[in-house]
């Protein structure tokens, strides 16, 4: 409207969004984003003119705009309750607010009093916000300062005009910030009036649109079309102001066409890009609405269904409710937690990390085996054939292993409460005595003691538990607890952390599907306790018969039954399995085996799965006893029959590459392995037993000791030199044996006149004691006899015969204490061809244990004080006593 008093123009404004800038002569439709908008234009007419602002990022405004021309109102009809209203205008001109001089007036006032009380200051506003409600005014003054590009373009003449236009576009890119006086106006119109483009615009849409508005519509008028067309083109483009721009400057009334055609395609492939964007939206928003109207359709249907007891389709655990006997496997508490939590997981967003928590959760709950375990075979014959079947040797554990299936099949047998069993199938049963809702009695624990194979690498552990399992017909499961740290990893992490699990134990168990397998716990020697827990405290409640029938893992926060389980340990060294786990097993040792053992395990075991491995016939390649113990002799130097096995995986290797080159009428049908081709085949000899022994020097002393890795020998040596009073000790030994070796030197020292140590001053000599092998550490007590000899040998510089060899523990006062690991021992002494071996007396009873073909080969030496062993090596007497077999 016009004020005539002052002569002012007062127009309609409406803000726009940058990316939305239109240029003069375009035709634009824009929709509103509310009715305000829409009926702030009822009443214009045709020709009213209003103008646009374009707002910056952030709060700021754009100090050029454009004079409209107002065309037409749209009510645009849609399915939803909301209607949308659109204004259809042509730009004009673009104007700059700044030299107009911009005043914003209250609607809530009379415009004409306002407008006199604003008018001082009408070139820099210093309005407040509260005025900022949409009218724009500018001064007449100013309503005609300024280039109307549209005429200028249409009359060629008119350069100057375009030129000036350009110009003023061009400084477009600096907006009013908000904290400057002249915008504070602005800030209330902003954020009161925001229409939005109108979507989904098409090339066929605009064109459509020029022809129903323009001005020029005849055929004299169509390079003023084109241009209009031109206009409206860039003013759709959702693009930024710099590339807009581009386009606009590029116009030119001799390339009109070709730029209708450039802008015809970009705009094309920009709607295209958008279009695609919106459809892909509006397809996942389609699914993520689709997916939850099905949910609940079937939630409604699943209700009515179970209401007049249709069956419908279930999971495994469904179905095995309804089953009479099966529902017997999930205990009463277990169906509860498993119904709160799949409701708690229906009522949960599917795409929520909680509800996938939480599923997880009930199908770990669901998978385990709780009451189902595995019909039991109680056969003791059957498990006698199959101990002898797998291992060869081993007497005395295997009878040992016979009495611990014999005890288990004995309770099974004769118990008093016979328990309630329901058959599942051919192989599974339910076990009514697990889960016993309330209080268990002490009848029902499982008091077989758990058992734990104590020997070194390679001698059977691991394959022995196998053969229990199938001696009893049961399922077997492995747990490594070597270098395990965390309790978490037994007990399992609570359901709230992020990838959240149960414990080993219970994934065996869900591994091995029912809640009786055969359990071996591996090397329970390793285990570490660090700042995350004590594993092996965790495992007290595993292997304590009166806990395991409630044991607690984390993440089900529910007691689980182990007490049908069988449970068998091993470790490789004795002292470093957890004292308060030695407490809850039974120690089963396994020694290293003898030469004979190993070529009969070789002959009978190993030889024939090598030949499978690489697929070979049965019997290709033949090898005698003296070979094989050649082999043992001088290619392996351990307590089992690892390296041995790769020896053989080795030559048998070999030949199957002699084989396949070979052509196929001098392929032979077997391959004889002698003693001269072993150079070839695998090498030259790592040990040489013969010599290794024959060299005596004074100070030299063969003492044995017992590992993880079962009996070796170890020559301890003694130099003494001149220098300050000091004994130095090398080789890796630990506290107990530098005590050990401090021992020795007192007693010797103190009793030097006792054993012929004359004009020997101990104040001006130092002596160093070492022992070889200084990368592998040392201990024990065991070397203080060999330690005393030494120093005594280096000491009357006379050597020590190199077949005897000693263990036992000395006192200040020269007794020999009891030692460990005198088997292992035995086996290093017979393989370094020691023949003579001191032992303390009070070891005498554990020669019972010692294979005769190791027996055979020493003679044992009892003793209760070192004076008998001085007596023996120095004085050349007769032993006390002598034990030979």
């Amino acid at each position: 409207m016009v004020n005539e008093k002052e002569n002012k123009l007062i127009l309609n404004t409406v803000v726009l969004k940058t990316k939305d800038l239109v240029f003069p002569g375009s035709i634009v439709e824009k929709e509103f984003l509310n009715q305000d908008d829409y009926f702030g234009f009822v009443n214009a007419k045709v020709g009213d003119s209003f103008a646009i602002l374009f707002q910056e990022k952030g709060d700021g405004v754009n100090p050029y705009g454009v004079f409209c021309s107002f065309i037409k109102l749209v009510n645009n009809k849609t399915t939803s309750k909301k209607p949308k209203y659109s204004i259809i205008f042509k730009v004009k001109s673009f104007y700059e607010a700044e030299e107009l001089g911009l005043v914003l007036f209250d609607d809530k006032k009379s415009n004409d009093g306002v407008y006199e009380e604003l008018l001082p200051q009408m070139k820099i506003s210093e309005l407040m916000e509260k005025y900022g409600y949409g009218k724009i005014g500018f001064g007449t003054q100013g309503t005609r300062n300024y280039v109307d590009p549209f005429d200028a373009i249409f009359n060629i003449e008119h350069q100057e005009s375009i030129g000036k236009m350009v110009e003023l576009f061009n400084n477009l890119s600096k907006p009013i910030e908000n904290d400057s006086k002249e915008s504070a106006t602005f800030e209330g119109l902003v954020f009161t009036n925001k229409p939005y483009s109108k979507e989904n615009v098409t090339i066929k849409w605009i064109y459509d649109l020029v022809n129903k508005y323009s001005e020029f519509n005849s055929e004299n008028n169509k390079i003023y079309k084109d241009k209009e067309i031109f206009f409206t083109l860039i003013s759709y483009i959702k693009w930024d102001f710099i590339n807009k721009r581009s386009l606009f400057d590029e116009f030119n009334l001799d390339s009109i066409t070709d730029l209708l055609g450039k802008i015809s395609e970009l705009i094309g492939l920009s709607v295209e890009i958008s279009q695609k964007v919106q459809n892909n939206m509006n397809t996942k928003l389609s699914l993520q609405q689709k997916e939850f109207i099905l949910r609940e359709k079937v939630k409604v249907l699943q209700e009515e269904l179970s209401n007049i007891n249709v069956p419908i389709n279930d999971d495994d655990y469904s179905k095995d409710l309804k089953d009479s006997v099966r529902s017997q496997i999930y205990p009463d508490s277990v169906k509860t937690i498993i119904a709160e939590e799949t409701k708690r997981s229906s009522e949960m967003m599917p795409v929520s990390p909680e509800a996938s928590i939480s599923k997880t959760f009930v199908s770990t709950l669901k998978k385990l085996p709780w009451r189902k375990t595995q019909k039991e075979f109680l056969d003791i014959n059957f498990a006698r054939k199959t101990l002898d079947k797998y291992h060869y040797g081993l007497d005395k554990v295997k009878e040992r292993i016979i009495e611990y299936i014999a005890v288990i099949i004995n309770q099974k047998l004769n118990a008093k409460n016979t328990e309630k069993k329901l058959e599942l199938d051919k192989e599974n049963e339910v076990d009514l005595s697990l889960f016993k809702e309330g209080i268990q009695s002490k009848e029902t624990f499982n008091n077989v003691p758990i058992i734990c194979l104590v020997g070194p690498p390679g001698t059977g552990k691991t394959s022995l538990s196998k053969t229990v399992a199938e001696a009893l017909k049961r399922k077997f499961i492995k747990i490594s607890l070597g270098g395990v740290h965390d309790e978490s990893e037994i007990r399992g992490h609570r359901r709230t952390y992020v990838g959240a699990m149960p414990g080993k134990i219970i994934k065996g168990i869900l591994k091995a599907e029912v809640s009786n397998p055969v359990v071996l716990l591996d090397e329970i020697d390793k285990m570490a306790s660090t700042n995350k827990g004590d594993p092996a405290s965790a495992m007290l409640e595993v292997l304590d018969p009166e806990q395991n029938t409630k044991f607690q893992d984390h993440y089900l926060e529910h007691e689980y039954d182990l007490s049908k389980a069988i449970f068998i340990a091993t470790a490789n060294y004795y002292e470093n399995i957890p004292h308060a786990l030695i407490d809850r097993v039974e120690v089963i040792e396994l020694s290293s085996y003898t030469l004979t053992e190993k070529i009969n395990i070789a002959r009978k075991h190993l030889l024939p799965k090598v030949i499978e491995q690489v697929g070979l016939k049965e019997n290709f390649f033949k090898i005698d006893d003296k070979t094989i113990e050649y082999i043992i002799k001088h290619y392996t130097n351990e307590a089992g029959v690892r390296g041995l096995k790769r020896i053989l995986d080795k030559i048998a290797r070999k030949f199957t590459l002699r084989l396949l080159e070979t052509k196929d009428s001098q392929k032979p049908d077997s391959f004889t392995i002698k003693i001269e081709d072993l150079d070839d085949l695998i090498g030259v000899i790592i040990y040489k037993r013969e010599t290794e022994l024959e060299e005596e020097k004074p100070g030299t002393v063969n003492g044995l000791a017992y590992t993880s890795y079962g009996g070796s020998t170890l020559q301890i040596e003694v130099n003494i030199y001149p220098g300050k009073e000091e004994i130095k000790i090398t080789g890796s030994l630990k506290d107990v044996m530098r005590e050990s070796a401090q021992i020795s030197l007192s007693y010797v020292r103190s009793n030097a006149e006792k054993f012929g140590i004359k004009d020997f001053d101990f104040d001006k000599n130092t002596i160093h004691i070492h022992v070889p092998e200084g990368a592998v550490p040392k201990d024990g007590p065991s070397a203080g006899v060999t330690f005393t000899t030494a120093l005594i040998s280096a000491l009357k510089k006379t050597s020590v015969p190199s077949n005897y060899g000693m263990t036992g523990e000395i006192t200040l006062r020269g007794k020999v204490l009891e030692i460990g690991g005198l088997k292992e021992k035995s086996f290093a002494a017979s393989q370094k061809n020691i023949n003579y071996v001191f032992i303390p007396e009070a070891n005498v009873k554990n020669l019972k244990d010692i294979p005769n073909e190791i027996k055979k080969t020493i003679t044992y030496i009892p003793v209760k004080n070192y004076e008998e062993i001085y007596d023996i090596i120095f004085n050349k007497k007769k032993p006390f006593k002598e034990i030979k077999s």
